[in-house]
């Protein structure tokens, strides 16, 4: 039986270029409804996750050159853009990509979130409660948060992260692969009429995924 190693190794090879242009080339106006959102939802969903076979692909040792490559420009990218220190910048990339590796997410869509969610920073309290870089909502994640040991940490880029990621994650499986439907429910507007949060993570996950690829 293959490894999931090697099934991964399999698929980077036969999907990756072509998937991950298409995301990269898909307008915001794809994510409205239409007959064609669940294509075009799965077709982003595959290329986002088929991103992460650059970071996956190369962990087999700590850190690699070519995922410190990766970490090196979403850091530069997010200093410039965000005005977030180095340290600050370089703790919440490699938090992310660690966090997408575990839970088989591009490390570009977890910051995007963050950059929408929080605009990196990582003591952010909303109106509603939620905590930190990805705006977890302990009222609605308890059991979550238990589990890293407690609402106030929260307030650590590293636990954030997991949690946030893991939330997303799952609500991808529930809306079985529905990018769309999976960033609503993130955000607590699935079933509002119109929502542009899809949108706006689309397009902070496309100018990462540039940063990335021109350093």
């Amino acid at each position: 039986m293959e490894s999931t190693a090697c099934i991964k190794e399999r698929l980077t090879l036969t999907l990756k270029s072509s998937l991950l242009c298409a995301v990269m080339l898909i307008p915001a106006v794809a994510l409205a409804d239409s007959p064609e959102t669940d294509r075009v939802e799965q077709s982003t969903l595959d290329a986002v996750r088929i991103a992460l076979s650059d970071t996956a692909a190369e962990s087999s040792s700590p850190a690699t050159s070519a995922q410190q490559r990766r970490i090196s420009r979403l850091s530069g990218h997010i200093q410039r853009k965000y005005r977030v220190s180095e340290t600050n910048a370089d703790r919440i990339v490699s938090a992310a990509v660690r966090s997408a590796e575990r839970h088989q997410l591009a490390p570009e869509l977890i910051l995007a979130v963050i950059a929408v969610e929080s605009t990196f920073k990582e003591r952010a309290v909303s109106r509603a409660g939620a905590r930190g870089l990805m705006q977890v909502l302990p009222s609605a994640h308890g059991r979550k948060i238990r589990e890293i040991g407690g609402t106030h940490r929260l307030m650590e880029a590293d636990q954030n992260i997991h949690v946030g990621a893991r939330i997303l994650a799952q609500y991808l499986d529930l809306h079985s692969g529905n990018l769309r439907r999976a960033l609503l429910n993130y955000n607590g507007s699935l079933g509002m009429r119109r929502s542009s949060y899809p949108e706006k993570i689309m397009r902070v996950y496309n100018d990462l995924r540039q940063a990335t690829i021109e350093g």
